[in-house]
């Protein structure tokens, strides 16, 4: 009994550390620009309402980052994103590689 009650607890520390190494790597990251060259290279806009559909006709009203399907949650209308490491993305963007 006593080994499975330290590795419930252990277990339990593991998850609670892991979450907190997320949150603490999510604060770390900084807001990605329009202006950089990897932003540019996919068209990100930190607001979909500036993406002209004549130029982007994948576009539909309503895309947003926070609808893709490789967005990740973050703090304050932010969240991260794979092609975008080390960066955070307005949950109200969009670019190129939306899904």
């Amino acid at each position: 009994m006593t080994s499975r009650r330290i590795f419930m607890l252990g277990s339990c520390a593991a998850a609670l550390a892991a979450l907190a190494t997320r949150s603490a790597l999510a604060e770390d990251r900084q807001p990605l620009q329009e202006d950089e060259p990897q932003a540019r290279e996919f068209s990100y806009v930190n607001n979909a309402s500036k993406v002209d559909p004549k130029k982007f006709p994948d576009f539909k009203p309503g895309d947003r980052c926070s609808k893709c399907q490789i967005y990740e949650d973050g703090p304050d209308e932010m969240g991260g994103c794979p092609l975008f490491p080390k960066r955070l993305v307005a949950a109200a963007g969009w670019c190129t590689s939306f899904g």
